[in-house]
């Protein structure tokens, strides 16, 4: 039997290759396309397909042809034949699909590959009643039918993947109501009741909280330094997954150039990518350009079905229900991934373990040069991603990811819930949570560019998205935080607390911190204060002063040469703060008003594209920033970083 197999094969490659000729292709386009299935270990119909030299419609056309088959690329959508359960299982992965006929006959849809068809016509030729019952169409077709079958289910799953008890869809629990309560009025008890020793107290407990942020980003800046984009390991394309990457879209119609250039220029086989656009089914603008667009083979628009929030993890979650990669990333509308991130994040999962389920991408800013919001902005970023995370990662911490260029692995993402479809920062709640589950985040180094907001309306928005998001992540992990203790352990809980706590509070009591310093100046002036009184002023103005150190220290280690040359950072520390505690101050107002309001924050082309058109150029700027950048890529690639044959 598999002697008789193989001859079939052997036949059906060389006649369908002849009327692969005769339809007008090129010999060696199909030759190409047999040698990179073999080197990809890829399907022969996706390569044809993938690099251009015929349409997916056009190809199983003649394959249907080549089995003496009926080809059908338009069944009803309406009459597929699924049990309830199957649908949600095979959203990803679709080759058939059974179907009533309007005589009452149940057909089988097929979209088959090169050795599928070539057992089926085996089978075929021992027994030829079944083609009758036989219909070829392309992968596209049976797809679609899914979607518009089960499109409203998987909206509606989408919502309530993530436990309840560890979603945002409630803002405060009973308990945590009444202690929220309570602890207003007992500070407006302090303000109203005369007498300055509570008051003191208060003051010192504010001015601990900013010592401990100030704590952790001094020991945070003891090793921290510049991105080093090290040399990928060998590899070879046949041992390469499928990768998925998710991009939410929503409004960004002057985007989308850029954004499909960048994504293209991925260094992965375009047969093992599943690019995923995920447009909101209302969004006639996004669509429309996305439509003028001529999208490679490995692109895919999803529209998500209006149902439920209108947030970015909802449709996350509608996206991941059709995912097919062992891996997804997640990248916004206005990112330039740098070309080799996907085989740094592969190669650093294989090395890390079944413990190892999410890694970060440094986020780089390529506009911080524009003005002061940028520069902050990309100053506070340089802190983070090439400080903070990497210190917070070699301790096993909980991790506060950042929006986009999360590479995880699909079975743990969907074990563990997804994205919350009601928190507004979902990074930081998923963070937190696959801690909880066990599982570890890491760092690797290749970076994502992206533009900072140029105007303060802009950066207002997005940054009262984020407090609040980290406020509901919070409210929503200290539900039961003697349950969180035990699963995340007393060390990594109490490192999480006072780091989120203090961030979150230093912000909110930043300005009161420096009315309490002035305030304790005019007293001691005019001769009004006691010692207690003096002791917390120097105290809160050693703090102050410390805190502005400490973050600009950790920032200005991890900054090249050309994003600080020519400024003066420290100066301006002091303002931007003051700028953050006015969002952290409007997301607690809309924690009560509106919790799960989302704030688009509006992306636009970038200039350093703009620059590359009119100067000619064909530096790519998915690379990365080509000005921070292209030095370290320069020379460290050597033949190991090359792909074994």
């Amino acid at each position: 039997m598999h002697f008789l197999f193989s001859q079939n094969f052997i036949g059906l490659c060389a006649a369908f290759s002849v009327r692969l000729v005769a339809a007008g292709l090129r010999k060696t386009d199909i030759i190409a396309a047999f040698a990179s299935a073999a080197q990809h270990n890829t399907s022969f119909n996706d390569e044809l397909v993938h690099r251009g030299a015929i349409s997916e419609g056009d190809l199983y056309r003649l394959w249907a042809e080549e089995a003496g088959l009926i080809y059908d690329d338009a069944p009803a959508a309406g009459e597929v034949l699924l049990r309830p359960f199957d649908g949600s299982a095979r959203l990803s992965s679709i080759r058939h699909i059974l179907i009533a006929g309007r005589k009452g006959q149940s057909l089988l849809y097929m979209a088959p590959d090169l050795k599928e068809l070539a057992m089926l016509k085996f089978y075929l030729q021992q027994y030829p009643e079944m083609r009758d019952r036989l219909r070829l169409c392309p992968p596209a077709v049976l797809v679609a039918l899914l979607h518009n079958r089960y499109g409203k289910a998987a909206a509606g799953r989408a919502q309530t993947m993530t436990p309840s008890h560890l979603s945002a869809s409630l803002v405060l629990n009973g308990w945590q109501g009444f202690c929220f309560g309570g602890l207003l009025l007992g500070v407006m008890w302090l303000f109203l009741k005369e007498g300055n020793a509570q008051l003191s107290l208060l003051y010192w407990a504010m001015t601990l909280f900013f010592f401990a942020c100030v704590t952790i980003r001094l020991l945070a800046a003891f090793n921290a330094r510049p991105l080093h984009i090290r040399p990928l390991a060998p590899y070879r394309l046949h041992d390469l997954p499928v990768y998925t990457v998710l991009v939410p879209l929503y409004r960004e119609a002057g985007i989308v150039r850029q954004l499909v250039s960048a994504l293209s220029a991925l260094n992965w086989p375009a047969t093992k990518l599943d690019i995923k656009l995920v447009c909101e089914a209302d969004d006639s603008e996004t669509l429309a350009a996305l439509a003028c667009q001529s999208l490679p083979a490995q692109f895919e628009i999803l529209k998500v079905p209006s149902i439920g929030p209108r947030t970015k993890p909802k449709a996350l979650n509608y996206a991941l229900q059709f995912a097919r990669g062992e891996y997804v990333v997640v990248y916004d509308a206005e990112d330039r991934p740098h070309r080799d991130q996907l085989l740094e994040a592969w190669q650093a999962f294989r090395r890390g373990g079944s413990e190892l389920a999410c890694l970060q991408a440094p986020l780089v800013i390529g506009n911080f040069d524009f003005n002061y919001l940028t520069r902050f902005f990309s100053f506070e970023y340089a802190g983070l991603f090439r400080g903070l995370l990497p210190w917070l990662s070699r301790r096993g911490a909980v991790m506060p990811l950042g929006g986009t260029s999360n590479h995880l692995k699909r079975k743990v993402l969907q074990q563990i819930g997804g994205w919350d479809s009601f928190n507004v920062t979902e990074d930081a709640d998923l963070g937190m949570r696959l801690a909880r589950f066990g599982y570890r985040v890491n760092v690797i180094n290749r970076p994502t560019t992206e533009d900072a907001p140029e105007n303060y309306k802009d950066w207002k928005t997005q940054r009262t998205r984020w407090f609040k998001g980290w406020m509901q992540t919070w409210l929503v992990h200290m539900r039961s935080p003697v349950q969180t203790c035990r699963q995340l352990g007393v060390a990594r809980f109490s490192l999480y607390l006072i780091y989120t706590t203090g961030l979150l509070l230093s912000a909110l009591l930043h300005p009161f911190m420096l009315i309490g310093l002035g305030w304790g100046a005019f007293l001691f002036v005019t001769g009004q204060q006691d010692q207690a009184v003096l002791a917390a002023m120097l105290f809160n103005g050693m703090n102050l002063l410390t805190a502005y150190l400490s973050f600009h220290v950790l920032c200005k280690k991890t900054l090249r040469y050309e994003e600080r040359r020519h400024y003066f950072y420290l100066c301006g520390v002091p303002f931007y703060w003051l700028l953050l505690s006015f969002a952290s101050w409007r997301a607690l107002y809309q924690m009560f008003t509106a919790p799960h309001h989302w704030e688009k924050t509006p992306h636009f082309p970038s200039r350093l594209e703009g620059l590359f058109k009119e100067t000619g150029e064909s530096v790519m700027i998915a690379t990365g920033s080509p000005v921070l950048y292209a030095q370290e890529d320069k020379g460290i690639l050597p033949e190991c970083h090359k792909a074994v044959m």
